[in-house]
């Protein structure tokens, strides 16, 4: 049981080293946390550049694809 959890810490811990570095190098993604930090989530570069392949998903601000056209 202890060695489940071991290895269950050692994962999350990877994951989380490599969710920061890959916030650290991507400028997109640095961008949309930067968006979501500051409350602002539909101006994410990820978010504009998912509109195009996503219409029918929204923002819980009721925002959608089809509000910007």
């Amino acid at each position: 049981m202890e060695r489940g959890a071991q290895a269950l810490v050692k994962v999350l811990g990877a994951a989380l080293l490599f969710g920061g570095l890959v916030l650290a190098f991507h400028p997109g993604y640095r961008a949309a946390l930067l968006a979501v930090w500051r409350g602002e989530p539909a101006a994410s570069p990820v978010w504009d550049s998912n509109r195009a392949y996503y219409p029918m998903i929204g923002l819980p601000d009721g925002t959608s694809h089809a509000d910007a056209n």
